[in-house]
C-alpha cells in the first residue's frame, strides 16, 4: 500500500474539556478571550490526536487508498476505532461495497486492523486515484470516556501557547508517550 491519506469527515461535535475547565487550568477568569480560547482548545485536541494517532472524541474519518494492500489485512493506523465501512471503485467504475461479513475488525491490534474472512479476497478496484474508502468511527467516544492523559496534553498544550502562562514540554511529551503507540505495541 502506497498511499493512504485520512481525513476527518465528520468532526466531533464537542471538545474533551469545556471551555469553563480550560479556563480554570490557565486561570482566567474573564470572557475577554473566550473565543481565542476555544479555538486554542480545538487546535490542542488535534494537536493531541495527531501526536497520539488516536481519535479523542468519536469522530467519523475517511482513509483513502489507490488500492486494497496486496496481504489479507488492512492496517488503519489510528486508534481507537469501533465501526468501518468500506467501499471501492469495481472495474467497471462503479461504487460497491465490500459486504460486512467478508472481513472482521480487529479494534483492539496496534495497529487496529480489518482482515477479509478465509477464502475471501479483496476486490479488484479501478485504476483511479483513491479507489478504496475506509469510513471509520473512531474515538473514545463522549469527553467523559476520554483518558485523563489526553486531557492534561490538552491542558498542556493550551499553557505552552498561552501567553499568560508556561508550559512545560517535557510534562506534554511525556503525556503523549503515554498514549502513543511504541514499537512493541500500545500505552494502556
Amino acid at each position: 500500500m502506497t498511499h493512504a491519506t485520512y481525513s476527518v469527515t465528520s468532526a466531533p461535535s464537542t471538545e474533551p474539556l469545556t471551555l469553563t475547565q480550560l479556563k480554570d487550568r490557565l486561570r482566567v477568569t474573564t470572557t475577554q478571550f473566550d473565543d481565542e480560547l476555544e479555538e486554542l482548545l480545538t487546535t490542542a485536541r488535534r494537536q493531541v490526536e495527531q501526536d497520539t494517532t488516536r481519535k479523542l472524541i468519536t469522530q467519523t474519518v475517511a482513509l483513502y487508498l489507490d488500492d486494497f494492500p496486496a496481504v489479507e489485512t488492512l492496517e488503519i493506523r489510528l486508534s481507537p476505532i469501533s465501526a468501518v465501512v468500506i467501499t471501492y471503485t469495481d472495474t467497471a467504475g462503479e461504487t460497491q461495497t465490500v459486504a460486512a461479513t467478508d472481513y472482521n475488525l480487529d479494534p483492539d491490534s496496534t495497529p487496529p486492523r480489518v482482515r477479509v474472512v478465509d477464502g475471501v479476497f479483496w476486490p479488484a478496484v479501478d485504476d483511479v486515484p483513491n479507489a478504496v474508502t475506509v469510513t471509520i468511527t473512531a474515538g473514545y467516544g463522549a469527553a467523559a470516556d476520554v483518558p485523563a492523559e489526553a486531557k492534561l496534553a490538552i491542558v498542556e498544550w493550551c499553557k505552552l501557547h498561552w501567553g499568560q502562562c508556561d508550559g512545560d514540554r517535557t510534562k506534554y511529551r511525556n503525556l503523549i508517550e503515554s498514549l502513543s503507540w511504541s514499537a512493541i505495541g500500545r500505552a494502556a
